[in-house]
C-alpha cells in the first residue's frame, strides 16, 4: 500500500496585493516565497496544520496560467497536491489503472520536490498534483 497525504491546496492570484490581502483574510503570518522558474510562476508557501496552502502568482509569459485567470475570479482554486513516498509507484500504478499524466517524467516543482499532474480530463476536471520529497 503506497503512502499518501494531502500536501497542498494551491490558488491562483493575480497579484501581489491579492497574496497579502489572503495572509490579512485568514489572519495568517506571511510564509515564504519561491521562484520556480520552470513553471514561471512565484510561490508563495502558508501553512496551516497538516498541509499548506500555495498562493501562484503567475509570470506575465505563463500563458496557460494567464488563460486560467482570464476566466476565473481571482485568487481562484487551481489544484490540490497528493505527498507520496513512492511517486514513481504511484505513477506507474495510476497509469496501468488508465490515468494520464502532462509530463512523462517527474519535474522539480516548488520546494524542490519531484512532481507531476494528472490530467484533469481523466479527474473529473480536477487538476492533480503528485509529488515527492527528494533525497
Amino acid at each position: 500500500m503506497l503512502d499518501i497525504k494531502l500536501d497542498h491546496i494551491a490558488y491562483v492570484v493575480k497579484s501581489k496585493e491579492e497574496v497579502s490581502q489572503f495572509y490579512s483574510l485568514f489572519s495568517l503570518a506571511e510564509g515564504n516565497c519561491e521562484i520556480v522558474h520552470e513553471q514561471q510562476v512565484t510561490v508563495y508557501h502558508v501553512q496551516v496544520k497538516s498541509f499548506s496552502i500555495e498562493l501562484l502568482l503567475p509570470f506575465p509569459e505563463n500563458r496557460s496560467l494567464q488563460r486560467y485567470l482570464a476566466r476565473r475570479a481571482s485568487p481562484c482554486f487551481h489544484h490540490l497536491a497528493l505527498l507520496s513516498s513512492d511517486l514513481q509507484s504511484l505513477q506507474n500504478c495510476l497509469e496501468e489503472n488508465g490515468y494520464e499524466f502532462i509530463y512523462e517524467k517527474a519535474k522539480t516543482g516548488s520546494n524542490r520536490k519531484r512532481i507531476n499532474f494528472i490530467k484533469p480530463a481523466c479527474t473529473s476536471d480536477v487538476l492533480i498534483e503528485l509529488c515527492e520529497h527528494q533525497t
